[in-house]
């Protein structure tokens, strides 16, 4: 466990995490969730959800980290890189009954709904795949706060030249702050399905050099 932000604590989130961070993360994201007509507050579906989260973050070329404060998470975020390197990783595979006994149609929402963070980096970036911060927390610098360990750890521990990630090009807080944090804009992409579904056709693909 690490010192984040003055007092605040940031640590490899663990299996017993899941369900307060699948609450942070439905909060963060409430409105593609609901886009895809998944309610978190429905017990099934949020177990359902947590069966699905709980099967990409076993993967061993992602980590996900949680920060608190006096025990309670009020940020999450995933780094992903090419190769497996975390071995360390603490969660184990959900088993596929799991998925699915909640309703196929629910399980195929969730499925595609996770489907839009997941890319796979060059081998030479630290992809984020995404970052939220309690809504309550918001504004007292912690996200700035996270990038900026996220940067260090990027380069001194994964060995990486890039830092990337992608955001919705009109999403003008979260753009301000990646290029304070001194990301830069690499290129422009748009994606028919979340045109389709989130009526949010641009994103901007950004790097940040680790210099």
């Amino acid at each position: 466990m690490q010192l984040l932000h003055e007092h605040y604590q940031l640590r490899v989130a663990e299996p017993s995490d899941i369900p307060e961070i699948i609450q942070l993360f439905a909060q963060a994201f409430r409105f593609k969730l609901n886009a895809f007509n998944i309610d978190s507050t429905n017990l099934n579906q949020c177990r359902q959800l947590e069966a699905i989260w709980n099967s990409l973050t076993c993967k061993k070329n992602s980590q996900q980290f949680i920060v608190t404060d006096d025990g309670k998470i009020i940020a999450t975020f995933c780094l992903v890189v090419k190769e497996n390197n975390f071995i360390s990783n603490p969660f184990i595979k959900t088993p596929f009954l799991n998925y699915w006994r909640f309703g196929i149609a629910h399980y195929i929402k969730q499925k595609i709904f996770f489907s839009l963070f997941d890319y796979t980096p060059n081998e030479n970036e630290a992809y984020l795949a995404h970052i939220a911060v309690l809504s309550s927390y918001q504004g007292h610098g912690i996200a700035y706060a996270i990038l900026e360990w996220i940067t260090q750890y990027s380069k001194d521990i994964l060995k990486k030249a890039y830092l990337s990630l992608y955001v919705d090009i009109h999403h003008k807080g979260a753009l301000y702050l990646y290029k304070k944090n001194g990301f830069y804009i690499e290129k422009e992409e748009s994606s028919r399905l979340t045109q389709s579904i989130f009526h949010i056709q641009h994103w901007y693909y950004m790097l940040k050099k680790l210099a």
